[in-house]
Order: structure tokens, then sequence, then C-alpha cells
């Protein structure tokens, strides 16, 4: 699906700037609890304007592009790693 298909843009071949939330789901498939998180651990940037919360389309397609995509980041979990405990004979 592409965005001049949902009427986002009205010149040929332009990508819009920003999102809106409701947008984004549709774009992308993801649901509005994932969007959420997404949004508060920064991985989609947003602009504020009024009480309105835009996504920018370029975090937007960077999420959703394999090659685009930012390196996948360690999840947090153990201070050190476990200690190998070898079979006894």
């Amino acid at each position: 699906m592409s965005i001049l298909t949902r009427g986002l843009s009205s010149y040929e071949g332009a990508k819009p700037l920003t999102v809106t939330v409701a947008t984004a789901k549709r774009l992308s498939g993801l649901g509005n609890t994932t969007i959420r998180a997404l949004i508060k651990d920064q991985t989609l940037e947003t602009v504020h304007v009024g009480r309105r919360t835009l996504i920018t389309y370029r975090s937007l397609e960077a999420l959703l592009t394999p090659c685009l995509a930012p390196q996948a980041r360690p999840r947090p979990g153990r201070a050190r790693p476990r200690k190998h405990v070898e079979a006894v004979p």
C-alpha cells in the first residue's frame, strides 16, 4: 500500500513529513500499544503541535525498512554472564 493510495499526499511521489498515530497504525500494521511504546522509548520521533502527537515519517520508515533500521540493541539482562558448569564424570 503506498502513501498515495491512502490519500496522504497531493504531490506525485512526495512523502509526508509527519503522520498521525492513527495513520502510522494503518501504514505499519502495528497496534496502538506498540506504537505508544515505540514513542516512549524514542524509537519513533514525534512532534507535538498543540495537543496532537505527530510521528515523523522518516522514523516510521526507518523502523519498517530492514536496510534503514538501526541495529538491534541488546536487551537489558544479567550484569554478568552465567557461569558454565562442567559435567563431572
